[in-house]
């Protein structure tokens, strides 16, 4: 890798966790495929283990604001999912799921902005964790189901609550792409050179956390959910 492609996989990953740092989630969305574009010798492998550091500082500066039981109640739907994923997968095209995925989040946006969030209970918690574990084990993006059910609490809460949930969920993903052979020494030690752009980020979001906790909370996790959509509904096009 160039010393061009590094720096600006550096920038990428600092604009990511510092989105994902103010709001909660948004990192992958925004990594993902933008690196896929110059360095697709960092995704995903790398890329998450970069991210995942972000995930650990997010969690442990609000910890006091995680909410134990929705999160819990969410991890256990993401491994249901996951397990649905890995099963589906092996019947349907990946590009006529990512369509399926667009239209249904996109309609889960349209219905939480107008409607509102549901209760965060055991079982719609559940749901979207399943639902979550179901999108990122077939589209790579998982975090649009669990932040919608967060996006009337209140700014802490979401970052912790997304923080925990995104820690547990990408050990579970690190591991399986070990399994994989996705992730060796080569991913490892990018993804290790690329954890300062992460913390460069958290540290950037942390001005910005007055400013989003005035009401911007919402506006953003409902617009990145929809962007998440949009990029799905493209990639199955194109």
């Amino acid at each position: 890798m160039s010393v061009a492609v590094y720096v600006a996989a550096f920038i990428v990953i600092v604009v990511a966790t510092t989105v994902q740092s103010s709001i909660g989630f948004g990192a992958n969305l925004i990594a993902m495929p933008t690196l896929a574009l110059f360095a697709p010798q960092l995704v995903p492998a790398a890329a998450l283990l970069a991210i995942s550091t972000m995930n650990v500082f997010m969690l442990r500066r609000e910890h006091t604001a995680l909410e134990v039981s929705p999160i819990a109640n969410a991890l256990v739907g993401r491994v249901i999912g996951t397990a649905i994923a890995v099963f589906v997968l092996a019947q349907v095209s990946e590009d006529r799921l990512d369509a399926v995925i667009g239209v249904s989040v996109l309609g889960l946006v349209a219905a939480t902005a107008y409607g509102g969030a549901p209760e965060r209970t055991r079982a719609t918690m559940l749901g979207a964790g399943t639902i979550s574990g179901f999108t990122a084990g077939t589209a790579g993006i998982g975090g649009p189901p669990v932040a919608l059910m967060f996006q009337k609490a209140k700014g802490a809460s979401i970052r912790a609550s997304m923080g925990a949930f995104f820690v547990v969920g990408t050990i579970i993903t690190l591991i399986g792409l070990v399994i994989a052979g996705e992730l060796g020494a080569d991913e490892a030690r990018w993804g290790v050179s690329l954890v300062p752009a992460a913390v460069v980020g958290f540290f950037l979001s942390g001005p910005l956390l007055p400013v989003v906790d005035r009401g911007y909370t919402r506006p953003a996790i409902l617009i990145l959910s929809a962007a998440a959509a949009i990029v799905l509904l493209v990639r199955a096009l194109t």
